[in-house]
C-alpha cells in the first residue's frame, strides 16, 4: 500500500513538473496570471483567518512583535558589563618565553587544607539473593 502511495505521488509531481515547463515555455502570461491569483487567493483566506482570530480572541489583525529586537539584543551584547578576561598588552606581552623560565603558580590553599574523602558507607544487606524473582510476562 504505502510503495502504491508513492508511486502516485511521484506520478503527481512527475506531471506537475511537466505542466509546469509546458506552460513556460508555450503560454508565460497565462502561468504569470494563475501564479499571481493564486497568490491572491491565499493572501485573502489569511486575512480572513486572521480577521476571524481577532474577533473570535480580541487580538490585533496583526500584532506587533513584542520583545526586544535583533539589532537591540545585538547592541545590548556589545555593551554588556560582563567580558571575557583578555591578557594584558603590557611591553612583555610580545616577548618570547623560555620553557625553562616560567614561573610556577602557587597553589590557592595548602596542601594541609585538604581533607581526605571519609570512606564510602555501604553496608551489606544479608538475604536469599539468589531467588528469581515471580514477575507476570505480558
Amino acid at each position: 500500500m504505502q510503495r502504491t502511495m508513492q508511486m502516485v505521488v511521484l506520478a503527481v509531481v512527475a506531471l506537475a513538473v511537466i505542466g509546469l515547463g509546458y506552460q513556460m515555455i508555450y503560454n508565460p502570461i497565462g502561468l504569470l496570471t494563475r501564479v499571481l491569483f493564486i497568490a491572491g487567493f491565499v493572501a485573502v483566506i489569511f486575512f480572513l483567518y486572521r480577521l476571524y482570530l481577532a474577533k473570535r480572541f480580541g487580538t490585533p489583525i496583526m500584532p506587533k512583535r513584542q520583545g526586544p529586537s535583533r539589532s537591540q539584543l545585538k547592541k545590548a551584547k556589545r555593551t554588556s558589563t560582563v567580558t571575557k578576561a583578555t591578557p594584558s598588552r603590557g611591553p612583555n606581552f610580545f616577548k618570547a618565553t623560555n620553557g625553562t623560565s616560567a614561573v610556577k603558580k602557587k597553589a590557592p590553599y595548602p596542601k594541609s587544607a585538604i581533607k581526605k574523602r571519609a570512606d564510602h558507607n555501604f553496608t551489606v544487606i544479608e538475604g536469599k539473593k539468589n531467588k528469581k524473582k515471580n514477575r507476570a510476562l505480558f
